[in-house]
């Protein structure tokens, strides 16, 4: 009689050993999808800003925007669909540049708007082929080394002469 009395104990001591083990198994798979959600959400995230900035860097470049005289309107707002700066292809256009800049305290909202950038902050320079100097700038740049940043060059012709477009996306 005392050797059945064992022998239930046993039984439950290996049922209590059993859901512990399994309860540290279901714990470690749970922290270790966590975790790997959290990556794979945080490169998703990255790649969305990646194509974003890609594109407003090719239109801005490559496109004269709509409507294509875009910057003989007396602000940019709703009339403006999309901004290019281009003429042709990379054959970029001062007037376009100039309304740019000088509508980046008032309108970098509607800008970004226009861009595709709504989630992000973004800044552009425009600069000699040496980077030495800047002939334009626009919008914002990161000052944190930390901050979660892209950057695109892309070469353009200003006045017959070649330049480095600079592009900077930022935040989300």
């Amino acid at each position: 009689m005392r050797n059945k009395c064992m022998r239930g104990q046993a039984w439950s001591m290996d049922l209590i050993i059993g859901l512990a083990g399994l309860a540290f198994i279901i714990m470690v798979f749970m922290l270790t999808w966590d975790n790997l959600s959290m990556r794979w959400g945080s490169a998703a995230d990255h790649t969305t800003m990646e194509a974003s900035a890609f594109f407003a860097a090719e239109s801005l470049v490559a496109t004269p925007g709509e409507p294509e005289s875009w910057e003989m309107l007396p602000h940019i707002d709703e009339k403006v669909n999309a901004i290019g700066l281009a003429n042709g292809r990379n054959e970029l256009n001062r007037m376009k540049i100039e309304k740019l800049v000088s509508e980046n305290s008032t309108a970098y909202t509607q800008i970004k708007a226009r861009l595709g950038l709504q989630r992000y902050d973004f800044g552009m320079r425009i600069m000699s082929l040496d980077k030495e100097e800047a002939y334009y700038e626009f919008g914002r740049f990161s000052t944190s080394i930390f901050e979660n940043s892209l950057t695109f060059d892309r070469l353009g012709i200003l006045d017959g002469e070649p330049v480095i477009v600079h592009m900077e996306v930022w935040g989300g």
